[in-house]
């Protein structure tokens, strides 16, 4: 993996947090395939799917932010250790959680995303043993 794929790692964030679909569609590939946190599984397909996921994740929130907090280099992938902030819309209640992901990158742009809710599981998928092989 190179810097450059990290930096577009580190660009998901903030589009994701602007909630720029627009950035979000120049930052995946249209087949990219999502699994794990979001109960998502499989590539996305049909009629915008970059449009579809990002009203799916973002619905069930009044508000929601991810702050990216480690990045790694792995072998062949990037791995984000990231928290997430939401107030659910109906009930207002907020949440916070630890989330990590996987990604692989095609062509300059996320072409995989799976997330996981235990950081050293993520590490392992991505061949890393350590934590000390951080980028930042």
């Amino acid at each position: 993996m190179s810097r450059q794929d990290v930096e577009i790692v580190r660009r998901s964030f903030g589009a994701w947090n602007e909630g720029d679909v627009e950035a979000i569609r120049r930052i995946y590939t249209e087949d990219v395939l999502v699994a794990g946190g979001s109960g998502l599984g499989g590539s996305l397909g049909g009629g915008d799917p970059i449009g579809r996921w990002v009203a799916d994740v973002r619905e069930p929130w009044a508000e929601v932010r991810w702050d990216l907090e480690r990045i790694f280099d792995g072998d062949g992938v990037v791995v984000g250790f990231y928290r997430v902030f939401g107030t659910g819309r109906r009930s207002g209640v907020e949440v916070v959680g630890d989330l990590a992901a996987v990604y692989s990158i095609r062509d300059g742009l996320i072409a995989s995303e799976r997330v996981y809710l235990d950081h050293a599981e993520a590490l392992e998928a991505a061949g890393l043993r350590r934590a000390d092989s951080a980028l930042d």
